[in-house]
């Protein structure tokens, strides 16, 4: 059965994004090896679930970054790992969907998106990543729908913001790894 991840980036006091979604706390040079690993964690994967509108922005950044002349070898090399994967975007209401290799997933209530959730993870195939979106992360955290949770942790403190955790989650630290930034990447399973 395939397994689903999540693959967020976070402020080392646990916040995902600031108290109006600010993002601009992250780190944006990326070392090589951590290139190396977050090209390897997206080719994990040939399903990525996030909630719309989020994804929509998300899938045209990396397109565009693909085709982009002046985007870094990073930028580049993630861009082709993500642009292999199949989006899916959650809504609870029906939406329009123009970026390619993408389609809406319409769930009304939470019932209905973990047995869309499970019905995915029975199909053949590579693991469904979740790449983020705050209420995305926090329902499928909340709902008890992720068999694994990746985060990039920067070395930075924001004071206030968004959590994925809403409640309270007991988790086993399966690996850990520091990177010449200060960047950890953490990984975990429930308990």
């Amino acid at each position: 059965m395939r397994k689903v991840y999540l693959y967020m980036t976070m402020s080392m006091d646990g916040f995902i994004a600031g108290p109006n979604n600010e993002l601009d706390w992250m780190q944006q040079a990326m070392d090589p090896e951590m290139t190396q690993d977050a090209v390897e964690l997206f080719e994990r994967a040939d399903t990525g679930l996030i909630g719309y509108p989020t994804g929509v922005g998300m899938i045209a950044y990396w397109e565009s970054a693909a085709k982009n002349p002046a985007a870094s070898q990073s930028e580049h090399d993630i861009a082709q790992a993500v642009n292999k994967v199949h989006g899916i975007l959650i809504s609870k209401k029906v939406e329009q969907v123009k970026p390619a290799n993408s389609e809406l997933l319409v769930v009304k209530n939470d019932d209905e998106l973990v047995e869309a959730v499970a019905r995915l993870k029975r199909q053949p195939g590579k693991d469904i990543g979740v790449p983020g979106g705050v209420r995305t992360a926090q329902t499928f955290a909340r709902l008890g729908l992720f068999d694994e949770y990746v985060f990039m942790v920067h070395p930075v403190a924001i004071g206030a913001g968004k959590r994925v955790f809403t409640q309270k989650a007991d988790l086993k630290l399966i690996s850990a790894k520091v990177y010449e930034s200060g960047v950890m990447r953490v990984s975990y399973r429930p308990r």
